[in-house]
């Protein structure tokens, strides 16, 4: 650093100089004390201030700025009217009460209607297979005058031997059937009941102890009549139901 800059000094140097005279201060009189101010009234206390609530907007809210009903109810209003608010009130719940029974009785009303539909058609099935029944027991009826007798199981499997067979024999053999042994059976039947009858007009004196034996089933007691010839158109088909 330069040496040659000015130093400032610290400790002023003591000289033999005469020390200045200072004047004895001058008592200044104190001024009157003044009297002390008058106290104020003490304030009222502020109340404590409530927590804000977080301002939630509603339907509810809005409806009770715009409409308001306190009114209402400093006057009086729901007291006098309660006897009319109690009627309508009543007419309200008997009017939900019969709808609820209407509903009711028209929900039993279409339940009865399916039953009755289903009904119907079951009874229309019923009498459309009686009428057929009828009709067919009708028909078998007058056909038995004839000797024919109602197909009512098909007809016999017959097993033919392997081997040349003859179509004129198997022409000749009649085709037996279970409606044509019923037949059978039933015309054996009768002959033995008259021939019992005209043995009872004959021996009238002799009392009868047995009656006359049955006619095999298997034999034809009626010998059936000789067959036509029948054409070369149809002898086909017959072969076809033997075999």
């Amino acid at each position: 650093m330069a040496t040659n800059t000015i130093k400032p000094i610290t400790n002023q140097p003591r000289t033999n100089a005469p020390r200045a005279i200072m004047p004895e201060p001058v008592a200044v009189p104190e001024p009157e004390p003044t009297p002390p101010p008058a106290p104020k009234p003490p304030r009222a206390a502020r109340p404590a201030a409530q927590p804000r609530v977080a301002a939630s907007w509603s339907v509810f809210t809005l409806l009770e700025r715009v409409t308001r009903v306190d009114g209402l109810f400093r006057e009086g209003l729901p007291v006098r009217f309660l006897p009319h608010l109690l009627f309508i009130m009543f007419l309200t719940l008997v009017y939900i009460g019969n709808t609820h029974y209407a509903t009711r009785m028209n929900r039993s009303i279409q339940k009865l209607k399916l039953e009755t539909e289903d009904l119907r058609a079951d009874y229309t099935t019923l009498s459309s297979d009686y009428m057929e029944a009828s009709k067919q027991s009708e028909v078998a009826r007058k056909v038995a005058a004839y000797g024919l007798v109602e197909s009512s199981s098909p007809p016999f499997r017959i097993t033919v031997p392997a081997g040349h067979i003859d179509e004129a024999k198997l022409e000749e053999v009649p085709l037996l059937t279970a409606d044509s042994v019923i037949a059978m059976t039933a015309r054996a039947k009768a002959d033995s009941v008259r021939r019992a009858a005209e043995r009872v007009t004959t021996d009238s004196n002799a009392a009868v102890t047995e009656a006359a034996p049955p006619a095999p089933i298997d034999v034809d007691v009626i010998e059936p009549a000789t067959p036509e010839p029948s054409s070369n158109r149809s002898a086909p088909r017959r072969n076809e139901r033997k075999r």
